[in-house]
């Protein structure tokens, strides 16, 4: 009996020393959940530590050095003549960029979204900041803002000052892509109307006089009030379709869209709402000879949706404002309605790599709008753009380049004469 107590105390005795010493020794930490590399996508892709997402943030920034020259012989409007003493010479810009994109693998399919948002500061201005694309893509659907499904976007220079002639507009879109394999698709979206508003011409003449003073005879003076008619309030979203293919040798696209010209209070009762269009097609050639030979052509005719020729509908825009300015339609007087004008653009040009470092472009388009109220009021717009870009061999995402650009606008009867103006720039940017 004293031998089985005594063993019985001795092994609570080690017990209690083994649980003393196990106190002392270091608690084992937790493990850590580091970031790992997410090479499914691309390069620059990791795993958001704890989920199943990967992640790509980069950037860009940008200097522009651009200075311009206006020749002209007419006037910005008959009753303001141009001050060319006020106008900018000589501009500075800096812009930096954030890009953000996450990827996550899905049993419905794979669910992206994509943000892009960059800053802007023009000689010594305020701070601008712009958000171009904000979007979430998911089997098939894409909701968001982005660029327009309409745009065959290709451009072979640089563009800084002078927006290239076709159509390139970032908006609000709610948009769903057939693939049918073979790099077949087509897309349905409904997009922003008031992102591709150009305006409404003329003047809507109210039917009531007003009498303003009186004469040195004694008879009342009267003024028939005459306003502007304008767009009304957004109704209807712009309808927009495309049919594109994407393969080896390049890519191409057949599009269309449909905007409401709806036009404001001040033309109830006379002036109904129309429904503009525009019908387009662009090609991309990848071409065999060079490095990175590359020519695109694009063409686009609207009646009523003048932007979707276009993105830049004035005769001249920033930095010295417009001398003649593109209408989706125009107020017709004499049957108290408003007429949709037509327009139309076509856009080309070849980019190849020189060397290895050495780039070269070349871009030019043509803008004609048609006012099919007042004839004074049409003009069209010749653009071209050229470029010769260095990146060095063995610094990654660094490009300098020099560009040229030159806008020549016919305008109507409504401005004195045609007038040219170009301008000149030096860029520095680097992506990471």
């Amino acid at each position: 009996m004293k031998t089985n107590i005594l063993m019985i105390g001795a092994a609570a005795t080690v017990a209690c020393a083994s649980a003393a010493s196990a106190a002392d020794l270091p608690v084992a930490p937790e493990p850590i959940d580091y970031v790992r590399v997410c090479d499914a996508y691309g390069a620059g892709f990791y795993y958001i530590p704890g989920t199943d997402t990967c992640l790509n943030v980069s950037g860009r920034v940008r200097a522009e050095y651009r200075g311009f020259n206006y020749n002209r012989n007419f006037r910005e409007a008959t009753s303001n003549p141009s001050q060319a003493r006020d106008f900018d010479s000589s501009e500075f810009r800096a812009r930096g960029y954030i890009y953000m994109d996450s990827r996550t693998n899905t049993e419905f399919g794979l669910l992206r979204t994509y943000t892009e948002i960059f800053l802007t500061v023009d000689n010594n201005d305020d701070v601008q900041t712009s958000m171009d694309h904000a979007y979430i893509q998911f089997g098939g659907f894409t909701f968001g803002r982005g660029q327009s499904f309409y745009d065959f976007v290709n451009y072979a220079a640089y563009a800084s000052v002078f927006t290239p002639q076709l159509s390139d507009q970032k908006t609000n879109l709610a948009a769903y892509t057939f693939a049918f394999g073979n790099g077949f698709s087509s897309s349905v979206s409904i997009e922003d109307t008031s992102a591709r508003r150009s305006g409404i011409g003329g003047a809507y003449t109210t039917s009531t006089t007003s009498v303003v003073g009186v004469d040195a005879a004694g008879n009342d003076i009267t003024q028939t009030t005459t306003e502007s008619v304008g767009y009304g309030g957004t109704k209807y979203p712009d309808l927009v379709a495309n049919l594109r293919v994407d393969q080896g040798w390049g890519s191409a696209q057949l599009m269309a869209a449909g905007h409401q010209v709806w036009p404001g209070y001040r033309a109830e009762g006379t002036a109904e709402s129309k429904v503009g269009f525009a019908v387009g097609g662009g090609v991309l050639f990848n071409l065999p000879f060079g490095v990175g030979t590359r020519m695109n052509v694009t063409g686009t005719y609207a009646n009523g949706a003048t932007s979707y020729a276009s993105t830049d509908t004035t005769g001249f825009s920033s930095p010295r404002g417009f001398i003649v300015e593109a209408t989706d339609a125009s107020f017709n007087s004499a049957t108290g309605d408003i007429e949709t004008n037509e327009a139309w653009s076509v856009s080309g040009g070849v980019g190849t790599q020189i060397s290895p470092e050495l780039g070269f472009g070349i871009q030019g388009g043509y803008f004609m709008m048609s006012d099919q109220v007042d004839s004074d009021n049409s003009f069209s717009n010749v653009d071209v753009q050229g470029d010769i870009t260095y990146a060095p061999g063995n610094i990654s995402g660094l490009e300098m380049g020099v560009g040229l650009e030159y806008r020549y606008v016919n305008p109507g009867e409504e401005a004195a004469s045609s007038g040219d103006a170009y301008a000149g720039f030096f860029r520095a940017e680097r992506t990471f």
